[in-house]
């Protein structure tokens, strides 16, 4: 399994970073093609076939979100709702109010963390900043994973993911803070590390609730995980849950401390 994972999260990483590398376009489609892959997997959980007319609304909300150069504004939110909102009806109670809800939240937090993903890679230096970003995720799934394993003790919310410790989640916070920190005083600016600190604790302890609240929909569901695409670590959502659920909100913290 861990030998699984390594080859899995190595021909990953290897695929972001030259996605990175070959410019803004690029990245927007690898987005685009993660976040809708991550929007079929979690209509799933609402037992949506990814052919549903639920599930190609939430992707286009995504489209809109990634390729748009428009921010995404109330406007736009309104329209998004409403359409949810009206599904039901028009299909005649052939999907429940409660799924459409299930599904348009996944839209939203899916589609506002891809976008701001694109958004990251707009702004001045920004590769260099969204690598920190992605560090700071990695480094806390990787630090969780092997501190967890090792040092074990009390469990984090045992009723909504059984295997994720105390240990392992500060392991993943400090690990968060110290290795982007390095890394951007190195490749960005000596004098920012503030920054760094700030965008690493806020994407750990932020990345570490929207894994949370995945575990949560997935045991509402009555699964383990959300898919089988990448062997070892489950489906696209398991990997991207914390990436874009912690997003939005690093983004604004890089536009913030600038």
């Amino acid at each position: 399994m861990l030998q699984k994972r390594v080859i899995t999260a190595t021909l990953g990483v290897a695929v972001v970073v030259l996605a990175l590398l070959l410019g803004t376009t690029t990245w927007q489609v690898l987005v685009f093609i993660a976040a809708v892959w991550a929007m079929i997997e979690f209509a799933s959980l609402a037992h949506q076939r990814f052919y549903a007319v639920m599930s190609i609304c939430a992707y286009l909300v995504i489209a809109y979100a990634v390729f748009s150069r428009s921010p995404v504004g109330t406007h736009f939110l309104v329209v998004v709702l409403a359409v949810f909102l009206a599904i039901p009806v028009l299909l005649q109670n052939r999907v429940s109010v409660q799924q459409s809800a299930f599904v348009l939240a996944g839209a939203l937090y899916i589609g506002l963390g891809a976008k701001s993903l694109t958004e990251m890679h707009a702004l001045p230096n920004g590769t260099l900043w969204l690598f920190v970003y992605l560090l700071s995720v990695w480094s806390t799934d990787t630090a969780a994973y092997f501190v967890g394993r090792s040092v074990g003790g009390r469990k984090l919310l045992p009723a909504i993911s059984p295997n994720k410790t105390v240990s392992g989640s500060l392991g993943g916070l400090v690990a968060a803070i110290i290795i982007p920190t390095i890394v951007g005083v190195i490749a960005i600016s000596p004098h920012g590390w503030v920054k760094y600190v700030v965008v690493g604790f806020a994407a750990s302890v932020v990345g570490q609730i929207g894994d949370l609240i995945e575990s949560a929909y997935k045991r509402t569901s009555g699964v383990k995980d959300s898919g089988h695409l990448l062997p070892g670590h489950g489906g696209m959502l398991d990997r991207t849950d914390s990436l874009l659920f912690a997003a939005p909100i690093v983004l604004w913290l890089m536009t913030s401390l600038r």
